[in-house]
């Protein structure tokens, strides 16, 4: 069982993996800005995942003392937000085209939703419980509209001639 020292510091890391997340997506929200449908789905998930950080942060103050286990090892939230800062590293070093970002956000979203609170940890305290439910719910939609975007984006591209 996580020491209560221990399960603080995976609530600041799974906050962290949302930093990372929301810098990630204001960066294809600048990167398309020209593109305005896309510029304002990444910008509406990043304050959404900021969002998420200030809510884990309130969490730590408020419910922290009610997860009674963590699901998720600290080793293993620790590799996950370097994944997801490693990612934001590479987009900003070699800006993908949209379909690729889009494609990067679906894959990245899928990877971390491991580490919502709602699965990653057990309350005592009903209320905790379902304000990171709340959250969950939230994530699932980021996935779907991004899904749903990348699906719009292809149909829109023109088809890519094969070679005979």
């Amino acid at each position: 069982m996580a020491s209560q020292t221990d399960i603080v510091t995976i609530l600041h890391r799974c906050a962290d993996i949302e930093i990372a997340m929301a810098d990630m997506y204001d960066f294809f929200s600048a990167a398309y800005r020209d593109n305005r449908d896309i510029a304002r789905l990444f910008r509406k998930t990043a304050a959404e995942e900021r969002n998420h950080e200030y809510q884990i942060r309130l969490a730590i103050r408020t419910c922290a003392s009610s997860i009674e286990e963590m699901k998720v090892p600290l080793e293993e939230v620790e590799r996950h937000l370097t994944f997801a800062r490693t990612t934001l590293e590479k987009v900003r070093e070699t800006v993908p085209d949209i379909g690729d970002a889009l494609k990067i956000s679906v894959h990245t979203e899928t990877i971390l939703s491991r580490f919502h609170l709602d699965t990653a940890a057990r309350f005592t305290d009903e209320s905790c419980a379902r304000l990171f439910q709340a959250m969950m719910a939230a994530d699932e939609g980021h996935i779907t509209s991004l899904e749903k975007a990348l699906a719009d984006y292809r149909e829109s591209r023109p088809p890519v001639p094969h070679d005979a």
